[in-house]
């Protein structure tokens, strides 16, 4: 059985905010550059499907870990985690959607 301190707990989710907001600058970053390309390839398929896997399994990953901490800790739920996985998902779905459309109109 692990052994955490309450310092321990909350350190590790206090560290866990920044890479869920690095995955939302860099998802809003390939939504706008779908959104800007024109005739020219900026974005390409592969990237869009690799950015959103990569980011889906890292932050469900990381969001699991951290309710599993939690759990062990007796503590309640970070509720903005939870919140920031869902923008996650989201703008994962509305950039898959968005590439499919806008790559459509180019052909």
């Amino acid at each position: 059985m692990y052994i955490w301190s309450n310092s321990e707990g909350a350190i590790s989710l206090l560290f866990s905010r920044p890479v869920f907001i690095f995955f939302i600058v860099v998802l809003a970053t390939l939504f706008i550059t779908i959104l800007m390309q024109n005739n020219k390839q900026l974005v390409t398929g592969l990237h869009v499907i690799t950015i959103v896997i990569i980011s889906l399994l890292i932050s469900g990953l990381i969001l699991f870990l951290e309710g599993i901490i939690v759990d062990d800790l007796n503590l309640s739920g970070d509720t903005i985690s939870s919140y920031m996985f869902l923008i996650i998902v989201s703008l994962c779905v509305i950039n898959s959607v968005t590439y499919s459309f806008k790559n459509k109109k180019l052909q």
